[in-house]
């Protein structure tokens, strides 16, 4: 860490030292004026003495007629001309922009962004892992942009490790038997939603959005085609699911058709699943009603704390344990990259590493 030492010459004049560490020995520079002192100081901490030291002082710092390219600027002009983006996503960058990257890194130029800065902005950020994989992820494609389009030479982000995944960011396997003790604590009301969740392996933005014209009884099949996106200013709109693969037809269960209900007479363009009022399910909702009071009662006998998010994950790895491919299983979830399949789920399926291992056994029979 970097400090100001307000001091004055033998004449009486004030000036502003600013000391810090570089290559383990107490170094010094001064600054007439406080303000450059301060920036002086911060660069020293975001970007280390050798970057600091050739910004402030070096032969290709910027005139100040010529304004820098600061990452803010940058980054703001990188989000207006997204294309093939929702409106949505961008106003979530932003707000990733205004909350988490405009405080730490905003101002500094893009020219000075080296590794060490990135470092400090990741150990900065708070939240889960995946959040800040989110964060990472969008900074990391705003460099790369600005690479394509010579402001940069290198992604300052590339190579960067993330966080550990924690604990509680593991997604949590329930058995067909912790299944059923959940679905029977559950208020009644959502107890053909829950069901819904974990037969379908849907996503709840999908559920929520599952159409009565989309669902196909005599085929025992169900159209997933929309899904619900917060705008970022705290409404939800209906739009396309997650990704281009998300957009599927997968086959449902016995149990995924009864959890729909008697369907007679019902629109097509009306909600599988809606509150008492007939609207729209939202995740709030169905957390603070359904869900909480669940985990309340249950999570101690359980042993475990699942989420609304793990009846997906725990479908995945029934199929998984009924021997259905990975590759099916990621066309019936709807994943974009078989790789996000193998991620989180690979662990899971043994039947490749025991074919292995039974080979061996074989190849080394008799020795």
């Amino acid at each position: 860490m970097a400090s100001i030492r307000p001091r004055t010459t033998k004449a009486g004049t004030p000036y502003y030292q600013v000391l810090y560490r570089h290559n383990g020995t107490q170094s010094s520079d001064s600054f007439d004026d406080p303000k450059e002192a301060t920036k002086y100081k911060k660069l020293l901490e975001q970007i280390g003495p050798d970057a600091a030291q050739e910004l402030m002082f070096g032969a290709e710092a910027l005139p100040e007629e010529i304004p820098a390219l600061t990452v803010t600027e940058w980054c703001t002009e990188y989000i207006d001309h997204l294309t093939g983006v929702e409106e949505a996503t961008k106003n979530k960058y932003r707000s990733y922009l205004r909350r988490d990257i405009d405080p730490i890194l905003g101002s500094l130029p893009l020219s000075v962004v080296n590794e060490k800065a990135i470092s400090k902005w990741v150990q900065a950020q708070e939240g889960s892992s995946k959040t800040i994989a989110n964060k990472h992820g969008f900074l990391s494609g705003a460099f790369n942009g600005a690479v394509r389009a010579n402001h940069i030479e290198v992604n300052p982000c590339d190579g960067r490790r993330l966080p550990a995944r924690h604990k509680e960011d593991e997604p949590v396997f329930l058995t067909p038997a912790e299944f059923v003790r959940v679905r029977d604590v559950v208020v009644e009301q959502w107890r053909p939603l829950t069901v819904f969740l974990v037969s379908t392996g849907m996503r709840f933005s999908e559920a929520t959005a599952f159409q009565v014209g989309d669902l196909n009884v005599e085929e025992k099949t169900g159209r997933i085609v929309r899904a619900w996106k917060y705008t970022g200013e705290a409404k939800r709109k209906l739009g396309p699911p997650k990704s281009r693969k998300s957009v599927r037809t997968i086959n449902l269960s016995d149990q995924a058709i009864e959890a729909c209900g008697d369907l007679k007479g019902r629109a097509p363009d009306e909600f599988v699943f809606t509150n008492r009022l007939g609207r729209p399910v939202t995740a709030q909702l169905f957390h603070n009603k359904a869900w909480r009071p669940m985990i309340a009662e249950l999570s101690d006998r359980l042993g475990k704390k699942p989420r609304p998010h793990d009846l997906r994950h725990s479908c995945a790895s029934w199929m998984i344990a009924a021997g259905v491919p990975l590759p099916v299983i990621q066309q019936h979830l709807g994943h974009e990259s078989i790789t996000t399949t193998i991620n989180i789920y690979g662990h899971l399926d043994r039947r490749a590493s025991q074919a292995a291992s039974a080979a061996l056994t074989a190849a080394l029979e008799g020795l």
